[in-house]
């Protein structure tokens, strides 16, 4: 042992795994002589300091780089140290943590040469070890890649004699004459090519006078031949050689199709613009050939005039004579009354000679209009040309804005044609509302918003976790955080107008607890919800059509808590009352022994809707500080009666509330609220069949599932329109449920209802009994 060498057994483990690391480092970066001398000083190493395992630390670098052909270099680089080293070395490489090192690196990596690269060298140590059992870990990690459903290669067969052919007397001869090279003599050749044609490329892209016609096209072809070489059983050295070239032509290509290739944005802005100006003299000329076509069918039809004019005059000529001696027998007066007739067709051809002539003179004007408009634009155009190239240089074209101005338009438009498709329709109207971030989720882990707004109408929620993986849907209406009250109610007013005008419209809020449905609804008293701006709303219609109509506004108000029907507005709750839901021909569904009150303003409203608040179920749970535990239905009738006609309409607007679904686990709920949690669950999971039903046009819905979807029934599956907002939650914890939401609202949103109708009431109809 030299004095080096024996300076390095002494050194510190610590040393050992740097200095193994740079000589690795010179394995991979540098000429063929520093590989073979590194390389053969890191076995020197690993035999006579016993340093397998330092080794072995300093491999694993390489191995996890992204780079596929350093990641080759260094399974190069382990195969060709299990072969040269001794016992020490194997029995450190046969652990289960390095088997699973390669097995997952066989599995996630998406370099094929890689994967065969790894599979073929745990399969050759399997077969090389597999009577030692201090190595057995080597057949262990076979089995699992078997397990796994991985085809694996057959074993590398090393020293054994291949069986040939016996060679003819004329292939013998052929052999002979063609010389004594073998594979090694045609790789070294090849390398000598590929290395000079290299050479002229760095050449030629230092000094362009120097580039070679053709040089880059080899240079590729031959990078094609490294990746067919690479994938077959080379020797170490030359593995090293043809991966260090592929790195060099990779980069000189890189290079030459920067320089000589002009593939930039500009560059294809500039393209564009020259197609879009190739595409505007396409039109003049097929303009010109239109014009061309139009004033040669003018002609046709004035030379025809021109003939009907004078086989008119010679017409009337002979008529007029034949008038002055008048007709002297029956035959005369026969031929008379013909000449009459063909007197009176020629007035009618010439007629529409004139007519057509003048159309054909408008259209024509009318071309010369649109040509010399069109003429000017292409000037405009063209005098704007020098300053959209320079535009585009700078990444700035403004054809390239003009044409994504064009484009939001062309959207905005489609979507407003789908949006009053759907109105009529009739299908369910669905709106995403987003609510803000409380202060304890921005303090807290993961405190961005997972939701995103690519255009209008389009929501993103975007997965927590590494994969970052995404999921896009689609509404009438999406409002970000930062929507206000205000906006909501914009949105939602002309389904209000609907009501007074005779229509039975529902709107309810639906999403998990702590969403913020019950804000959306109600709202604060200094910063109100859907109901009171609707109610206000009403009131102001009522107000401006008091001169012509006599209306009638009736408000009850009910919440279904753990699937039983309580009156909000009743004074004491008396359990001999029953509260059945009955259907009716005009009013739909309606809860019997329900209390209804007049009301004539908003400030009566508020009271009524203060005192069913207080009445209604709420608790706390871990999930919301004032969660509500039940389902609230507000029942507006509006019953309008025409002063002059006497015709009766009835509407109704149902404002649903509906209770949060919720998990468990994360709200806490226990006891009472366990329970009233199990029976909101049951009743949404009944809404969502009610649901997943009419999208599918089944024969049968079932409605009677729960209380919930059996009032809701008109509303879903009747004459009624009918707007869902659906309320998420932005914080990255509430992923899964916002997921959940979305995808409800977006199968409702699929929902066809039909063309509501106006509910007129008829005389003979009694309206059911109300308490009062």
């Amino acid at each position: 042992m030299s004095d080096d060498e024996l300076s390095v057994s002494k050194g510190s483990k610590g040393n050992l795994k740097k200095e193994f690391e740079g000589l690795i480092h010179q394995q991979l970066n540098s000429q063929h002589q520093q590989i073979r001398e590194a390389f053969k000083r890191m076995v020197s190493m690993i035999v006579d300091s016993y340093s397998a395992r330092q080794a072995l630390e300093a491999l694993k670098d390489p191995i996890k780089k992204d780079s596929g052909l350093i990641q080759l270099k260094g399974l190069s680089i382990l195969g060709a140290l299990v072969k040269n080293t001794g016992h020490d070395f194997h029995v450190e490489l046969a652990t289960k943590k390095w088997m699973d090192r390669l097995i997952k690196l066989a599995r996630s990596t998406r370099d094929e040469r890689v994967r065969d690269k790894v599979l073929q060298l745990m399969v050759d140590w399997a077969n090389q070890f597999q009577l030692q059992l201090q190595l057995d870990e080597f057949s262990i990690a076979l089995h699992r890649l078997k397990a796994k459903g991985i085809e694996l290669p057959p074993p590398t067969e090393k020293g054994k004699p291949r069986h040939r052919r016996t060679k003819s007397n004329q292939e013998k001869g052929a052999t002979a004459t063609a010389g004594t090279e073998g594979p090694s003599t045609s790789l070294e050749l090849l390398l000598t090519n590929i290395q000079a044609d290299v050479s002229n490329l760095e050449l030629g892209l230092q000094s362009q006078e120097m580039l070679q016609e053709g040089i880059a096209e080899e240079c590729r072809k031959h990078l094609q031949k490294i990746q067919v070489i690479l994938s077959t059983d080379l020797p170490d050295q030359a593995m090293y050689e043809f991966i260090n070239l592929s790195d060099q032509l990779h980069e000189l290509l890189g290079l030459y199709d920067a320089v000589y290739t002009d593939s930039t944005p500009e560059g294809h802005a500039l393209d564009r613009e020259v197609s879009e100006m190739k595409k505007l003299d396409m039109q003049i000329r097929e303009e010109q050939e239109l014009k061309a076509r139009k004033e040669r069918e003018l002609e046709d039809l004035t030379l025809e005039l021109q003939s009907a004019q004078e086989a008119l005059r010679a017409a009337t000529d002979a008529a007029r004579l034949r008038s002055l001696s008048g007709p002297r027998n029956e035959k005369d007066k026969r031929v008379h009354d013909m000449l009459t007739q063909v007197v009176s067709n020629c007035a009618n051809v010439k007629q529409a000679a004139v007519d057509c002539k003048i159309k054909m003179q408008e259209e024509k004007a009318k071309m010369l209009q649109e040509n010399a408009r069109f003429l000017k634009e292409l000037e405009e155009n063209l005098m704007e040309f020098p300053t959209l190239v320079e535009k585009a240089k700078i990444g700035e074209s403004k054809a390239f804005l003009l044409l994504k101005k064009l484009y939001t338009i062309e959207v905005n438009t489609r979507k407003k044609l789908y949006n009053k498709l759907q109105e009529l329709r009739g299908n369910i109207r669905v709106y995403c509302r987003v609510r803000p971030l409380s202060a304890k989720e921005k303090a807290g882990p993961g405190g961005d918003s997972i939701m995103s707004y690519p255009a209008d109408g389009e929501i993103v929620v975007r997965e927590p976790g590494g994969m970052g993986k995404t999921r896009a849907f689609e509404f009438d209406t999406v409002y970000n955080d930062t929507a206000s009250q205000e906006e909501i109610f914009e949105d939602t007013k002309p389904l209000i107008n609907c009501v007074v005008d005779g229509y039975k419209v529902c709107i309810f809020a639906y999403g998990q607890t702590g969403s913020g449905k019950t804000y959306t609804m109600q709202g604060p008293h200094e910063n109100p919800g859907i109901n009171r701006r609707a109610l206000q709303r009403l009131f102001d219609l009522v107000e401006e059509r008091k001169e012509v109509e006599k209306c009638v506004v009736s408000v009850s108000v009910l919440e279904i808590y753990n699937e039983t029907i309580r009156d909000l507005l009743c004074d004491k709750m008396d359990d001999k009352v029953k509260y059945e839901i009955k259907t009716h021909p005009l009013d739909g569904q309606y809860v019997e022994n329900l209390v209804n009150f007049p009301v004539t303003s908003i400030q009566h409203i508020d009271q009524y809707m203060a005192k069913a608040e207080k009445n209604r179920s709420s608790g706390r749970t871990n999930m919301n500080e004032h969660s509500s535990r039940s389902h609230m239905v507000l029942y507006v009738v509006v019953r309008n009666t025409n002063l002059q006609s006497g015709v009766t309409t009835v509407g109704k607007v149902s404002l649903v509330d509906l209770a949060g679904s919720e998990r468990v686990g994360k709200s806490g709920a226990t006891g009472d609220r366990m329970k009233e949690a199990q029976a909101i669950n049951k009743s949404l999971s009944a809404l969502g069949d009610v649901i997943s039903s009419l999208s599918r046009n089944d024969s049968h819905t079932p409605y009677r599932n729960s209380k919930l979807t059996h009032l809701l029934k008109d509303s879903l599956g009747g004459n009624s329109k009918c707007l869902m907002f659906v309320n998420v939650s932005p914080a990255s914890y509430n992923c899964n449920e916002s997921i959940n939401s979305l995808q409800f609202a977006f199968r409702a949103r699929g929902v066809v209802l039909g063309t509501a109708k106006k509910n007129v009431e008829q005389p003979k109809i009694e309206v059911p009994h109300v308490r009062q």
